[in-house]
């Protein structure tokens, strides 16, 4: 395994932005293939058209022939289509994110507080139903509605709204129902007439709308690849039912950022800000500096990741469903491709002087463990007190990131204070006396 990472690492330290570089890419895909690591599909868009576009893995796996109109699941990205679907009601003056969720459901804990931008941005302090006390996978059997809103009232809250950011699949639950009170409708029909048809997508379906001679399955990989048991999607609709191909979430995206779907004023407020990882539907990923936007998504043996680049007006999506290399690393190294001559060596590195600033132990009250930073070769260097450490890309001012754990390093050297974010989390950091 560290044998193949330095392989595909020599295929992604150039590359650039400005050109999609195909045959960089194929070698980092056919080394990924022939190591036989992952499983999945993979499409890339610049200036809305596709430039790039495969399938990779065991193809022989020998259940559905590997086509343009595979679809695979797409997980959690389906929140970013519900998000979409909640702000074509809030343009359509049906509802407003300041309304209350005991307006729709007045059982659920604290729903006279909680307002629909909490369920959006992940501030309403519900938890999260997909997860049942000592039964992790209980959706993967049909559960009624009302089982699982039963769940969610019996989970609770975890905080008061607005007090902090948990990532709440029960939020996107009850938002998905919502959708489906407002215009008196079925998700799958609502998605059919707002989006799929207006878009003109082919391979674009909800669960009820879905054939399954057409979806790849997921795999998981056991001395060889083995199916797994994924969700009774019928449980997670507009939560993390959908699949799609990768054209048709890149279709998706650009639409949504060209203005096509939902007005401006609507996607502004979708997109992160000030550098949060939330937004109100959408995440923000910041590679080297360079911005994206989107959404990932996991199943039990799916995982994916769409991904829009305003400024450069590049998409980017990608499916594992078969996964031993995990898909952050696999964006990682695509990103390097993509964009890192877009930043010399030199302004990512640090010299021995500014370092200083940084290096020595950190602790935090909120985490049981201590973190290291040191310099070698140029760079600043993590590592948690006793395992092996990472390299850190410096991004800006005080700012640091280590892209394929999603982690991002602020520090404040003057009162020996350093911020972590990672996912969404934010924890405070002090530097030991």
């Amino acid at each position: 395994m560290k044998n193949f990472i330095l392989l595909i690492i020599l295929f992604s330290i150039k590359g650039y932005a400005q050109n999609i570089d195909k045959l960089r890419i194929d070698s980092l895909i056919t080394a990924i293939e022939i190591n036989n690591q992952d499983i999945g599909s993979i499409s890339i868009f610049k200036n809305n058209k596709e430039v790039y576009s495969r399938t990779f893995g065991e193809i022989n796996i020998k259940a559905l022939q590997k086509t343009q109109d595979l679809k695979y699941h797409i997980g959690s990205v389906s929140k970013m289509i519900t998000a979409t679907l909640i702000f074509k009601l809030v343009d359509e003056k049906k509802i407003s994110l300041d309304d209350k969720l005991f307006s729709f459901f007045p059982d659920i804990p604290n729903s006279k507080k909680i307002t629909i931008k909490n369920l959006l941005e992940h501030t309403s302090g519900l938890q999260n139903f997909v997860i049942k006390e000592n039964n992790s996978q209980w959706l993967t059997k049909k559960a009624t509605q009302k089982e699982i809103i039963e769940e969610i009232i019996k989970q609770g809250v975890a905080f008061q709204p607005g007090e902090k950011v948990f990532y709440s699949n029960s939020a996107y639950y009850l938002l998905t129902k919502i959708v489906e009170s407002k215009y008196n409708s079925s998700y799958s029909t609502i998605l059919e007439e707002k989006i799929i048809k207006p878009l003109k997508l082919k391979n674009f379906a909800s669960f009820h709308h879905h054939n399954y001679n057409t979806i790849a399955p997921s795999y998981r990989y056991e001395n060889g690849w083995i199916k797994v048991e994924d969700f009774y999607f019928e449980n997670v609709i507009g939560v993390g039912d959908i699949a799609s191909t990768m054209y048709d979430t890149n279709v998706f995206i650009s639409q949504l950022f060209a203005g096509q779907i939902i007005c401006i004023t609507s996607l502004e407020k979708m997109v992160p800000a000030d550098g949060s990882f939330f937004g109100r539907g959408l995440i923000n990923l910041s590679f080297g500096g360079n911005e994206l936007y989107g959404h990932y998504g996991d199943t039990y043996g799916s995982h994916s990741i769409v991904l829009f680049d305003i400024k450069n007006k590049t998409a980017i999506s990608l499916v594992v469903n078969g996964e031993r290399l995990s898909k952050d690393d696999f964006v990682y190294y695509l990103l390097n491709i993509l964009y890192k001559n877009k930043r010399k060596l030199s302004e990512r590195q640090i010299d021995g002087m500014h370092a200083e600033l940084y290096t020595g132990i950190y602790s935090s009250v909120e985490l049981p463990f201590k973190l290291k930073l040191s310099y070698g070769d140029q760079f600043l260097k993590a590592e948690v007190v006793g395992d092996s450490p990472f390299t850190l890309d410096k991004i800006g001012e005080n700012k640091f990131e280590y892209f394929p754990a999603g982690i991002t390093l602020e520090f404040n050297p003057s009162e020996k204070k350093m911020l972590m974010i990672q996912r969404g989390q934010k924890y405070q950091f002090t530097r030991d006396q």
